[in-house]
């Protein structure tokens, strides 16, 4: 079907949401646009028995569009085998990064203790060009049963405003 005339895409949506490319690290999957941004992950998690962080990429992440309340955080936490590479990285503010992001990765850690296969499903979103989301929609599956947040990259951190 053609484009919708009366509201044509950006020639910035037409370059930056197509010529993805794939990254593959520690059995993981992540979708890396034109410039360089996460733009979707998919991963069935486990568990690292010595996890590795990069101290560099934490500092970098986000930059130029990086806020003075942000820490360097990542889409996949090193406990879970997230590489350190610099797509796994981005701008997240603090308060989110220590509060409804790490409980839900306490959760799922909870759950891959005991047994349980945990799929998650990651997308940030980006205005225009920012190397740092505004907002991330996650779904994961635990043993077949779906949970969904929609987390703001500001202090609240989830969009029911619980932590």
């Amino acid at each position: 079907m053609p484009p919708d005339v009366a509201n044509p895409p950006t020639l910035v949506s037409q370059i930056l949401d197509t010529n993805w490319q794939r990254e593959s690290k520690n059995g993981y999957d992540f979708h890396i646009d034109i410039i360089a941004r996460n733009r979707r992950t998919y991963v069935q998690l486990s568990l690292a028995v010595s996890p590795k962080r990069s101290r560099r990429n934490q500092a970098q992440a986000g930059k130029p569009n990086r806020r003075g309340g942000d820490d360097g955080g990542h889409f996949i936490a090193a406990r879970f085998n997230g590489p350190s590479d610099r797509f796994n990285h981005f701008a997240q503010n603090a308060n989110f990064n220590r509060g409804s992001y790490r409980a839900m990765e306490d959760s799922w850690a909870r759950e891959l203790r005991a047994g349980h296969k945990v799929f998650v499903d990651i997308e940030p979103l980006y205005e225009g060009t920012s190397q740092r989301p505004y907002q991330l929609n996650v779904i994961w599956e635990i043993n077949g049963k779906k949970f969904r947040k929609k987390f703001p990259n500001e202090a609240k951190g989830a969009e029911d405003g619980k932590r």
